[in-house]
């Protein structure tokens, strides 16, 4: 399943990935955080869609992400 960056505001845009909580590989449950992103007006988390096994992180640390891109696999 994709993990997606959500829209927390009318003006927000994009993030920047401030830090991973997790790396490729680590078992995650529902609600799980997986990272924390920085927003012109909030830092806020995002959190696993479901349960699975990290496949991959599709941003790195310091990236800016559009909101409702792919930022992670999870299987």
């Amino acid at each position: 399943m994709d993990v997606v960056l959500p829209k927390w505001g009318m003006s927000m845009q994009d993030a920047v990935v401030a830090e991973w909580l997790v790396t490729v590989g680590d078992a995650v449950t529902e609600g799980q955080p997986l990272a924390t992103v920085e927003t012109d007006k909030v830092d806020a988390t995002v959190e696993s869609p479901g349960a699975g096994t990290v496949l991959e992180l599709l941003a790195a640390a310091g990236d800016t992400v559009e909101v409702g891109a792919v930022m992670a696999r999870i299987g």
